[in-house]
């Protein structure tokens, strides 16, 4: 059994679960098991038409470390669709997501969270209740439609992708000589999916609209020692864990939240001072021979390199927002407040 929220169309919501190899959008109707007042289960029957989506929720988890791994493997997943969906329902509503196929004649379609923190891991859409949808093809589906590559080729590329995980689709295909760098260049203008600055990023999984970014980097001009993730969360758009969240999707890295944790004082002091405090990063965790750091800018050139000059420790980069990195410095390092 899965669990569902489904949202009507004339905004009831039903909660409950359902046979999820069961579920069929082609039929006119499916069965939902929900609990009835005094406590026992009841079935209810959902008519197809009257289906606005229907969310399938994840297993809550239970549990509170300080890393996070759990972003790779959905970013991985989202990223071997070939199209990328924002939608508008009839209602106001949006959401965003991933999606193996998207035909706007269909009476239906799936998607999958392009946000990490979502708490379902695909929805169903009713076509019938979208007004708009704005439909991005991905990398990989690119270089199909381009037949540059074919779709088997395409498939071994993204499971050695899961595999390495730090490496995207198009320089996995370029290093096994299976397009050209040229062909590569011109897919890479086309898709539009460079690497981005943290506000696009963010914009783009749906953390924050062009208006809000707009905003926050007009006040960034004002006060240039601010990064613009402090400002985001300082203006309430967002929270420190977004920021990480997101960054930690893109980069293909775990995600550290600093903002309760038990860090042990000999594992932060496991770089010196000096270091720690110039490159604003902070240990957080030592897992047998490997020490986790956390870095609110994980894609500086060279971070790695010049972390492993002062431990024999092999480094391993998490995201971390900057504020709770600050305050985690000035907890360890008191001396230079």
């Amino acid at each position: 059994m899965a669990k569902v929220l489904v949202q009507l169309q004339n905004g009831n919501e039903i909660k409950g679960n359902v046979l999820a190899v069961a579920f069929n959008a082609n039929t006119r109707s499916f069965h939902v098991q929900v609990e009835s007042g005094a406590g026992k289960p009841e079935t209810a029957t959902v008519s197809m038409d009257a289906v606005k989506a229907v969310f399938f929720l994840k297993k809550e988890e239970t549990g509170g470390s300080i890393v996070h791994m759990e972003t790779i493997d959905q970013s991985v997943f989202a990223g071997a669709h070939g199209f990328r969906l924002h939608v508008e329902f009839n209602d106001g509503e949006m959401i965003h997501g991933s999606a193996h196929k998207y035909n706007p004649n269909d009476k239906g379609f799936y998607l999958v969270p392009l946000n990490p923190v979502e708490r379902w891991e695909r929805v169903y859409v009713n076509a019938a209740a979208v007004k708009r949808v704005d439909s991005r093809r991905l990398m990989g589906k690119i270089l199909v439609d381009q037949k540059k590559i074919t779709p088997e080729q395409l498939g071994h590329a993204l499971q050695y992708q899961y595999e390495k995980k730090e490496k995207k689709i198009g320089t996995i295909l370029r290093e096994q000589n299976v397009i050209t760098h040229e062909q590569l260049e011109s897919s890479l203008l086309q898709q539009k999916e460079r690497a981005k600055f943290i506000g696009q990023i963010l914009l783009e999984a749906g953390y924050i609209t062009e208006e809000q970014l707009q905003q926050a980097l007009h006040l960034q001009q004002e006060n240039r020692k601010k990064r613009l993730g402090q400002i985001l969360v300082e203006l309430r758009y967002l929270t420190p864990n977004d920021i990480c969240i997101a960054l930690g999707t893109q980069f293909h890295l775990p995600w550290a939240d600093l903002s309760a944790a038990d860090i042990p004082a000999e594992t932060a002091h496991t770089l010196p001072e000096d270091l720690v405090r110039h490159l604003q990063v902070i240990p957080v965790e030592k897992k047998n021979r490997t020490l986790v750091v956390a870095s609110a800018d994980p894609q500086e050139p060279g971070l790695t390199g010049e972390l492993s000059r002062y431990t024999d420790l092999k480094i391993e980069l998490a995201v971390a927002y900057e504020g709770y990195i600050e305050s985690a410095i000035s907890r360890f390092f008191p001396s230079k407040n």
